[in-house]
């Protein structure tokens, strides 16, 4: 599993959504979204739902928000 794309998995969850996540990680918005889609199609899941104009962890997205955490935790302390 690839650490940038779980970072910025977890930077969308932090911020809420797609262009703030962009932003703070100094991405462009469609690169981000590439990062996401190939994280989605690695897990075989959706992690996210629009709602709105926000988004919304989906259930696999919930299950994979520990694990992304540790993962990133882990990989810092290395």
């Amino acid at each position: 599993m690839n650490l940038d794309r779980l970072e910025i998995f977890l930077k969308i969850v932090e911020t809420g959504s797609m262009g703030s996540a962009a932003q703070a990680l100094a991405l462009s918005q469609p690169a981000l979204s590439r990062s996401l889609k190939l994280l989605e199609e690695e897990v075989g899941a959706l992690l996210f739902s629009r709602q709105g104009r926000g988004l919304v962890l989906s259930a696999a997205g919930r299950a994979l928000l520990p694990r992304a955490k540790q993962l990133l935790e882990s990989a810092t302390l290395t």
